[in-house]
This record gives structure tokens, sequence and C-alpha cells, in this order.
């Protein structure tokens, strides 16, 4: 990327208001001030003058006094405005850049965040800030077109259209602002992600962080099954985080089946504290017991609260599977099966018929066991697909392979 010396940066950032009268009296921006230069292209008040002190001798820019937009001070300040000589020298630089071969995009004067000091980043404009603080608490990249900057110049994106704040500079800027900074830029940041699977991490997060809860329980309740499938860590974590302040039950089972998916069994057993006493809570309980390898405990809780529904009946199989009851086991699963596609949700189909070709396989039912285990790799979804268990046409696909492959049990 071509390299501009200050004097051609600061053209290149008066340029944007060539349009100016440098004779205006009143609502001058502050941009075109000694300090609105400096803060723009992130350099001294000191060095900012010395430089304008050249530029003012060479003829490249015009002077005069103004009152500036936004200030409550009377007093004039010094504004500066490209001169016709300064416009010519400026374009004729640009120019020959492009003639020989540099790409348009690198020829813009980025924002200087990533230069900026902690006290230049703290007394930048209001609204700049703000901009400025919702690309930072960003924890993904994002393509400038998907963001909305109010008309705001020269942020650091490359010839690409990403966003390239350094770290080092994220973590500065973080760093200057207050608990009630943080709010409303995750809140911004929450609305550059759409409610759909794909954005729906982010989003997630960025409701969380910005505490509009109401919005991240009915998001994550809506995609409840596709996050149990997601295998991703950094959604359990999430999740975890919105069961905690929100204690919604739903959400905790959820949550905990993904933790057990992904071997935290902590993390499970912390979020069923909100998930309260019902017998799929205690289900759900069950299994956490079961991946302790408490399988007489987990036994005597799934027993308790088997009440003949998909939920129960699962933590029942599993269990007698783990305790070598494996013909018990397969009633239960069985039981399990059915109860899922008489009601047309699937969710946790191919965990029952897993456990099912366990239980075959323990019993020396190899063929039998090998064809449940392909009808579980035709039933097994990941968390890409948002309506799991919702679909007719997948729900009738999969009954009718299930048919198919297996005999009526």
């Amino acid at each position: 990327m071509y390299e501009f010396n200050t004097r051609e940066r600061m053209m290149l950032h008066l340029a944007r208001f060539s349009n100016l009268d440098v004779n205006m009296e009143f609502g001058a921006p502050i941009d075109i001030t000694q300090d609105g230069i400096a803060a723009a292209l992130g350099i001294t008040r000191s060095h900012a003058c010395t430089t304008l002190l050249r530029m003012e001798k060479a003829g490249d820019v015009l002077t005069g006094l103004a009152r500036v937009s936004g200030c409550n001070c009377k007093v004039k300040k010094k504004i500066y405005v490209l001169s016709e000589h300064g416009k010519t020298v400026i374009n004729g630089i640009l120019d020959d850049l492009e003639a020989s071969g540099i790409p348009r995009s690198e020829l813009a004067l980025q924002h200087p965040v990533n230069r900026m000091s902690t006290d230049m980043m703290r007394d930048m404009p209001s609204e700049e800030r703000e901009i400025v603080g919702m690309l930072c608490v960003l924890r993904r990249n994002v393509k400038r077109q998907k963001l909305d900057l109010h008309g705001m110049y020269g942020l650091p994106f490359d010839s690409k259209g990403n966003l390239n704040i350094r770290l080092d500079a994220r973590e500065r800027f973080l760093a200057t602002a207050t608990e009630e900074d943080l709010v409303r830029w995750h809140s911004a940041a929450a609305d550059v992600y759409q409610s759909n699977w794909e954005d729906l991490p982010e989003r997630l997060y960025h409701l969380l962080r910005s505490g509009r809860l109401r919005e991240a329980v009915k998001l994550a309740t809506e995609y409840r099954f596709a996050i149990a499938d997601s295998w991703d860590a950094g959604m359990m974590d999430t999740m975890c985080s919105l069961c905690e302040r929100t204690g919604d039950r739903r959400l905790s089972l959820i949550t905990a089946l993904l933790s057990l998916r992904l071997d935290s069994v902590d993390n499970a057993k912390a979020v069923m504290g909100t998930a309260g006493d019902s017998d799929r809570a205690k289900a759900m309980r069950a299994e956490i017991l079961l991946a302790e390898d408490k399988t007489d405990e987990a036994l005597d809780v799934a027993l308790g609260c088997y009440s003949e529904d998909r939920y129960t009946s699962l933590a029942l199989g599993k269990c007698m599977n783990a305790a070598g009851r494996h013909e018990e086991a397969l009633v239960y699963l069985r039981m399990s099966r059915r109860r899922m596609m008489d009601s047309g949700c699937l969710f946790r189909l191919d965990e029952v018929i897993e456990q099912e070709a366990k239980a075959d396989k323990a019993l020396g039912r190899n063929e039998r066991a090998s064809m449940l285990e392909e009808a579980a790799k035709a039933t097994r979804k990941d968390g890409s697909d948002q309506n799991r268990g919702r679909t007719q046409e997948w729900f009738q696909r999969t009954v009718l392979f299930f048919r198919m492959s297996i005999s009526e049990m």
C-alpha cells in the first residue's frame, strides 16, 4: 500500500471539504481546525500546526476564522481549506499513482484509529467515537457493505472491503469505554447481524452484552434445536451466560445438552440450576450423572422421572444401556423413537437410533446394529439446519428411510 507523507495526508483530509468557503463565519466542521486535522491524522496538535504553517506558506491551503459547529465556545477558530493550488497538487499525485497501477482503494486516507494515542481516542467527536466503538466490539470480520457508517469517511478497510482495525488499537480503544459505552456499542453491533442461523452466534453474543435479553431469549428459543446440534464452544459460552442472566428453563435444557455434547459437564450442571424440577429436567440430570460415570444414581433418577415421553424414555434407555440391561434399554428407546415420529419432531432421533444400535450390538445382533447405524447417519443433522425436526419433507424422507432399512421392532 502506498504510504502518504503528512502533507499529502492533510491534503487528502481537506479534500473532503473542498466545497466549503474559507470565508464562512458560522457552522465550520471541527475537522478543518488544527485540533480536528490532528485527530483525523492521528498526530499531535503541534505536529499539525507545523505542517499547516508550511502548507500555508507554500500556497496549499487558505485560512479563515469561523465558529465551529457543535461547539459552545463563541470564539472563532482558525480553519483551513485547500486552495486551488493544493487541489491541483493532490489530484496530480493521485492521478500519477493510479496511472502507475496502484488500486484506487489504496489511495484514500484511512481513519487513524490504528495510530491514535489513548488520549486522542478519548477526545474523538462523539458520533465518530460511537461508530469506531461499535466496530471495535465486533468479534468477526465484517464487510464494508454490511455496515451503516452514517457517511463516516476513511475507516480502515482493505481493498476487499474487510475491516482492518489492529488488535492493539481495539484493546486501547475499548479501555477508554465506560460500561454505558460498551452497552451502546454492543447494541449497535447486534444490529449489524440478521436474525438468521448464519449470523446467530454473533447476534446472540452482542444482544447479551447489550442487555437486550428479551430479544436474545426469543431468538435462541426459535433456534434451540440447531443450537444444541451446533457443537460450537463459543455458542455454549454465550448460552450459559444467557441462562445465568435470564433463568429461562427451555434454554437451560438445550444449553445443558450442548454442554454435554462438548464434554463440559460442569457447564451442564451449572445451567441446570435454573431448569426447574420437571420430568424433562430430571431426565437431563440423569444424563449428566451418566456423563459423570454415576450409572446407578443416573438410573435411579431416570426411573423416577419416566413418563413415557420421548425425552424421559431416551434418558432411561441410555441409563439401561450403561447398566448393561440392553433388552430393557430397547423397550424405552423404541418408545422414544415412536413418540418422536408421532409428534413430527425428530430432534435427537439420531441419538436414539445410535443407542438402539449399541444395545443390539451388545446382544449380538450385529446385522441389525449395522442397519441402525446407517439409519442414524441418515437422520443426523448439524446446526446449519435451523429447521431440524420441523420440515415436513425431511420428516417424510427420514421415516421412509427408516422403514425401508429396518424391520418394525
